[in-house]
């Protein structure tokens, strides 16, 4: 009977601990694409403010 249950508990141990890495990697995974939305977010903000500058020269080009 003790052993049974030492086998139990070493198995649901066994299950927390496999349970913490897959959270550790989906935490990470997350993070990383986290991180590559906001690279994309900061690249399209500065071809947006590109654009934007370039529209206000050609405006002021066309005033005078």
């Amino acid at each position: 009977m003790y052993a049974m249950e030492q086998l139990v508990h070493e198995r649901s141990r066994s299950k927390l601990q496999e349970a913490e890495r897959l959270r550790f990697s989906r935490r990470l995974r997350a993070l990383r694409r986290a991180g590559r939305l906001e690279r994309r977010a900061e690249r399209r903000m500065a071809q947006a403010r590109r654009r934007a500058a370039e529209l206000r020269s050609a405006l002021r080009s066309a005033s005078y």
